[in-house]
């Protein structure tokens, strides 16, 4: 039943879309400072399936139930990348199936939603973690790649300094996942903490993802 729903959702989010309407026309993407994020179960949702077997009809009712967690979030919209969106908030549904969103852990990051008839989707894991540099733009620290490396192309970050203080804790990971998320050329370590070295801007972290796994997906 698990594989029945998966491909429903896919073939649903797919092809779902108004007449004229091509899926990168209904990407948004934009900078966003988070507001809430808030789990909110799907309820179950009751299908009737007509079978024929050997001339004869037969209705069979079944439950549906969503393998992901999905939470509602709320942001205010700092900065657009791409895609037509006129309100200074906006709220959409995300799907995780590991539970609350990594986005959710950041007050600023670079997110990616689809308009599927009138009702707003965060593609599924894609988002970057942002901060405001000192000429003030809107940048990721580290690897523009550090989430993509199956779709790794010739972009690379540049030095960059951040208006505030950026770092991230290392203290739950072990030696080989800092050594993979965290390399010193991209991170200066200090007492369990990685200060960027380097960085990238939104613009150039949205090709990334536009060359890489919005591609995989169809959109662009």
């Amino acid at each position: 039943m698990a594989i029945r729903l998966l491909l429903f959702l896919t073939l649903f989010l797919a092809f779902n879309y108004a007449p004229g309407q091509s899926r990168k026309d209904s990407l948004i993407v934009f900078v966003g400072e988070i507001i809430e994020v808030k789990y909110s179960p799907e309820e179950e949702k009751t299908v009737i399936d007509t079978i024929m077997t050997n001339g004869k009809k037969t209705v069979m009712e079944r439950v549906t139930i969503s393998m992901d967690n999905r939470y509602v979030a709320k942001y205010k919209v700092l900065q657009m990348v791409y895609g037509a969106f006129k309100e200074d908030t906006i709220e959409f549904s995300a799907y995780d199936h590991y539970g609350k969103p990594d986005f959710s852990n950041y007050k600023t990051a670079l997110l990616f939603v689809s308009n599927h008839n009138g009702e707003l989707y965060h593609e599924k894991y894609q988002y970057f973690d942002v901060y405001l540099t000192t000429d003030n733009k809107w940048a990721s620290p580290g690897d523009p790649y550090k989430f993509d490396d199956s779709h790794r192309k010739s972009l690379k970050p540049q030095k960059l300094e951040f208006k505030e203080s950026v770092f991230y804790d290392l203290k739950h990971l072990d030696h080989d996942k800092i050594k993979k998320f965290f390399p010193e050329e991209y991170f200066n370590i200090i007492e369990n903490k990685a200060y960027p070295l380097v960085g990238s801007y939104i613009e150039d972290l949205f090709i990334v993802k536009k060359d890489g796994v919005l591609m995989a997906r169809v959109i662009f």
